[in-house]
């Protein structure tokens, strides 16, 4: 008779966890999706990941995604909730430092050259300004702030174009290191 318990009580066991299986898995869709390598481009950055292909929509994965952009992210798998925090800190750089041979300049950008960052500018004097050449090469690490009233962002490059009033910071080599784009 203990043994007959022993065994019915073992069929109990295995019922109930194929049962509480099935259940929790009844929320699912089964689906046909196929993996494939995308290059993603973040920033100018560029990074193949492993992405999820299904219908013609390609899918990232919410922590690799989230890494790529800075982001944190909490999942809240009891409301089945996906929260996203942007980490990004606005970056300014320093005045110029004419005791280091740096020059601050204004004008607005006549032509540009994104290729080689290259920007050509007609100069706008005040009675502190020097004159430089007219065309400016830009640093890699260039740091470029769009400023409105008393709200500051960092733009890239690529987002300058012909029309834009600059204020660039010039190293002693001519180099701009910093650019302000107001409106």
């Amino acid at each position: 008779m203990n043994h007959l318990l022993k065994k019915g009580l073992v069929v109990f066991i295995l019922c109930m966890l194929t049962t509480s299986i099935s259940l929790a898995t009844q929320n699912f869709e089964v689906i046909r999706a196929y993996l494939k390598d995308t290059n993603i481009y973040v920033n100018n950055e560029s990074e193949t990941l492993k992405t999820i292909y299904y219908k013609g929509i390609q899918y990232i994965p919410v922590p690799l995604l989230s890494e790529k952009l800075n982001c944190s992210f909490l999942c809240d798998e009891e409301n089945n909730t996906l929260l996203l925090k942007n980490n990004r800190v606005f970056q300014d750089f320093p005045q110029s430092n004419p005791y280091e041979g740096e020059n601050f300049v204004y004008g607005e950008i006549i032509k540009m050259d994104k290729k080689n960052k290259l920007l050509t500018i007609e100069q706008h004097f005040d009675d502190n300004s020097i004159s430089v050449e007219p065309n400016i090469h830009v640093s890699e690490g260039v740091v470029i702030i769009l400023q409105r009233n008393d709200k500051k962002m960092n733009l890239g490059f690529n987002d300058l174009k012909v029309g834009d009033l600059i204020g660039a910071v010039l190293n002693k080599e001519n180099i701009a290191r910093g650019i302000i784009l107001s409106e």
